[in-house]
């Protein structure tokens, strides 16, 4: 009996190690993550955001999209539950995920569990911290929609816009291939929520 207790105390203690072992493994492979994959990765967080926010169905939610080797984090809340399944199916269309863990809360609007996993993203730290300062939303969750929404048009995506935003205030700059898809960029950025105005002065039409 003794022998048999010896026994299995020595493989416990092997699969402890080789836990152990497995999971220092992990984070090594996490820290030493290449420069050609971080590029991956970001090209991935693009193409997911462009995505969700292109489609009706999870446009209006304040999704946060992290992403490491291939493995795409999705935080903040939704409407339901087919909102969740729809960011999760969305995401696994773009190109190298390699798995998707969806963490989105789904609860009501302005209920206090939706307030707690908006805030929970980046954007909705920081529109939380402007919002207490009494700026409403801030700047720099203004100039990212903006920008996503400019790449995941189909008029405007291929442009070459910059966007500027200070006080709420939108400055496009660049250059854009027609007058159309000019001002299809303009109204996008006067349709973001938190938006006061759009200033296009800088903003050229290349050809006509």
């Amino acid at each position: 009996m003794n022998a048999i207790k010896t026994s299995l105390l020595a493989t416990a203690i092997a699969l402890g190690f080789g836990a152990a072992s497995a999971s220092a493994q992990a984070e090594e492979q996490r820290a030493e993550r290449t420069a050609s994959q971080v590029a991956t990765d970001a090209a991935i967080t693009a193409s997911v955001k462009t995505k969700l926010l292109a489609d009706d169905r999870t446009k209006g939610f304040d999704i946060n999209v992290d992403t490491w080797n291939g493995v795409v984090t999705l935080t903040g809340g939704a409407d339901s539950q087919a909102a969740k399944l729809a960011a999760s199916e969305l995401a696994g269309r773009a190109e190298n995920v390699v798995l998707i863990k969806n963490n989105l809360v789904v609860a009501a609007p302005g209920s206090e569990a939706r307030q707690d996993a908006n805030t929970a993203t980046l954007s909705g730290e920081l529109r939380e911290g402007m919002d207490e300062a009494g700026d409403g939303i801030d700047d720099a969750w203004i100039a990212t929609k903006v920008k996503s929404q400019l790449l995941a048009d189909e008029q405007v995506k291929g442009t070459d816009i910059n966007v500027d935003v200070k006080g709420n205030v939108v400055t496009l700059t660049g250059t854009a291939p027609s007058l159309e898809a000019r001002n299809k960029a303009v109204e996008l950025a006067q349709s973001t929520r938190g938006v006061r105005s759009v200033v296009a002065t800088g903003l050229r039409v290349v050809r006509e």
